[in-house]
């Protein structure tokens, strides 16, 4: 069937919409005509993938959320660690990669979590503990001389770990407010830029962050990467190296709607 002229316009406007994370066709008369469309329309389905494909894009899911596209990594949407906040420095984008792979593994520690549609709540400060606890887990894992897969990953939980928790400055602009040079500091700044990213929100409650279904499939996208598997397996306490230190502890647990 050949696409008329409208069509080709629904189909720019379509994956315009797509590439806005916080927009939703619960919010837009016109996002949910066309998602509409790609749902239903084998024709037009067939020619918005094909365009997404030809930008190193694809779609992960059509559900309540709108488009949900992954990229490849030579896209031109790719995600870059440098897109994030403040993270112009290779520690900082470092602790921001680590962060974001972090509160991945957090949420999700195994596969099967993944495929489980429920709430999960991040609270900051108790994370930024477990990230610290994993660091720690790390530690132990490098002692014994087991492999890191990746190198970023073993760089960053270093850095991560040779940080305060929290520092607050006291001089100029920074006064008051919690220091780049605290760990905390990146966990809030990774979670703000997931709530400008459509994949998380806060609650309400201080410090205590949603993360949303975007998230969810996202991660569940990349559940394959090296890091992000890593950390999963460690969490779990599937490393041997990593047994005596976390055997009796508590394994985080998420709460249900």
């Amino acid at each position: 069937m050949t696409l008329t002229q409208t069509d080709h316009t629904d189909l720019g406007t379509l994956i315009g919409y797509a590439l806005q994370p916080t927009q939703r066709p619960g919010r837009s008369p016109e996002y949910r005509r066309l998602l509409g469309r790609y749902r239903s329309e084998p024709h037009f389905r067939t020619a918005a993938d094909a365009v997404l494909h030809g930008l190193g894009a694809r779609v992960l899911s059509d559900g309540d959320f709108g488009l949900v596209l992954g990229v490849e990594p030579e896209s031109p949407f790719a995600f870059r660690v440098t897109d994030m906040p403040n993270a112009g420095t290779r520690n900082s984008r470092l602790l921001a990669g680590l962060v974001l792979v972090g509160i991945a593994a957090y949420a999700y520690p195994s596969p099967a979590e993944l495929d489980e549609e429920r709430i999960r709540r991040v609270p900051d400060t108790e994370f930024e503990q477990w990230m610290r606890s994993l660091c720690e887990r790390l530690q132990v894992v490098d002692a014994a001389g087991e492999t890191i897969p990746e190198e970023g990953l073993d760089e960053a939980w270093r850095v991560y770990h040779e940080l305060p928790p929290v520092l607050v400055g006291d001089r100029g602009r920074g006064s008051g407010r919690l220091s780049p040079k605290c760990t905390l500091y990146w966990v809030r700044n990774t979670l703000g830029w997931l709530v400008e990213q459509g994949m998380a929100r806060t609650d309400g409650t201080d410090g205590t962050w949603i993360l949303t279904e975007r998230f969810r499939i996202q991660v569940k996208d990349m559940a394959s990467e090296p890091a992000y598997t890593f950390l999963a397996a460690l969490a779990r306490g599937e490393h041997t190296a990593t047994a005596a230190a976390t055997s009796g502890s508590d394994d985080h647990t998420t709460e249900e709607k």
